[in-house]
């Protein structure tokens, strides 16, 4: 692929991680609307992630057996239904059902597709970047969301400011998507004659797991459901506070992670998180801190926050087969969002303290998996993808 298409796939698909930032964070927001009653918050923190962890799975398999560029042409169509529902959408059942169907398609659809088509189109050297920047056009769309609910009061004007941006940005990222190129890797992928379970390699899989569970729940509990469920009428500034540190992380991440090792650079996010949630429980436990305290603490979060999430989108890209990609990256992120939605059940009578210690526990759990790789696994930074292959395969 010449360069010029390369820069067009990663607007492309930097403008539906956009869409998905947006989407995504839509719920946790919905909920600061007066006609939502508190007891039915749960369902718009819980049945839109659901929902893209079905499409993960759907749109996963179809990637690996029809190819990238038909799940990236597709997508948008569904996504165009849920923006019908969250346009009319008056009750919280159809709010629930439009982000729902958007984030089935754009966030559940197109991710897997995505960072497979990255992983397989940019150049060895580069390919770390391009995931990660294309990664923080999800932050940017929930700051973006999150800005829009701040300035206005009036749920119209919410409406038809991010419903402008989402059709103007899908129309396009769909113009751009027609003019691109099948995954060439994934064509020369489809004679190969193996199994996904050869592609599987237990210590890798752990570790992935491990770092998915982490890094959804760690970012999840903060951004999503902390403001919902204990500062509510402070959803949106917490949001949009998270999210510029995790912007702030993404173009740190950005500017160095092709200078270390994958081992190193995940372990370093990992440590700087936990250290931080650790200086935050402190502070809770010693003075039962205000929100304008927690508030900064949170954007230092955030910066780490980014860094392992990022590396992680990276990573999954780089530790599967071509031929099974997609659908093994859809496989890890399950575990991921069900452990996401059961704990949001799960903490609905915490304490602020509480959540703060479970949150603590999601970031050890990264924090020893990455441990762990950083001795055991393998660095794929800078080697080509088909030799990446022939490295998991071990031909």
């Amino acid at each position: 692929m010449g360069e010029q298409k390369r820069e067009l796939a990663l607007l492309s698909l930097s403008i539906s991680m956009l869409l998905y930032g947006i989407s995504i964070t839509l719920g946790p927001l919905l909920t600061e609307l007066p006609n939502i009653p508190k007891s039915y918050y749960i369902y718009l923190i819980v049945l839109p992630p659901l929902s893209l962890l079905s499409g993960n799975i759907v749109f996963g398999n179809i990637s690996d057996r029809f190819g990238r560029k038909p799940v990236l042409v597709v997508t948008p169509a569904v996504f165009g239904i849920g923006l019908a529902f969250f346009i009319i959408a008056k009750s919280w059942i159809c709010y629930t059902i439009g982000v729902s169907l958007i984030l089935f398609s754009i966030a559940g659809g197109d991710e897997p597709a995505i960072i497979s088509y990255l992983a397989e189109s940019e150049e060895p050297q580069k390919r770390g970047k391009a995931i990660i920047i294309a990664s923080n056009f999800v932050n940017i769309g929930a700051l973006l969301a999150s800005s829009i609910f701040l300035t206005f009061a009036s749920i119209g004007v919410e409406k038809a400011f991010i419903s402008s941006i989402l059709v103007f940005s899908l129309i396009i990222s769909v113009i751009i998507r027609k003019s691109l190129p099948e995954s060439s890797s994934w064509l020369e992928s489809r004679n190969s004659k193996y199994n996904i379970k050869e592609g599987l390699n237990g210590t890798s899989v752990g570790f992935l797991v491990s770092i998915a569970i982490s890094t959804v729940l760690t970012y999840g509990l903060i951004s999503w459901v902390i403001g919902p469920y204990f500062f509510a009428t402070y959803t949106s500034l917490i949001i949009f506070l998270y999210n510029a540190g995790n912007i702030a992380g993404g173009f740190i991440a950005y500017t160095i992670i092709e200078r270390f090792s994958r081992n190193s650079f995940i372990l370093s996010g990992f440590t700087g998180g936990f250290l931080t949630i650790v200086f935050t429980t402190i502070i809770l436990l010693l003075s039962h801190i205000g929100i304008w305290i927690f508030l900064p603490l949170l954007i230092i979060n955030g910066i780490f926050a980014e860094a392992t999430w990022g590396t992680r989108l990276v990573l999954e890209s780089e530790l599967f087969p071509t031929k099974y990609r997609a659908t093994s990256i859809s496989l890890i992120r399950a575990s991921a969002w069900i452990a996401y939605a059961l704990s949001s059940v799960l903490i609905i009578n915490f304490t602020i303290i509480e959540l703060i210690l479970y949150d603590l526990a999601f970031w050890l759990l990264g924090l020893s998996g990455s441990i762990a790789w950083y001795i055991k696994g393998k660095d794929t930074r800078n080697i080509p993808i088909e030799e990446i292959d022939k490295l998991i395969l071990g031909s």
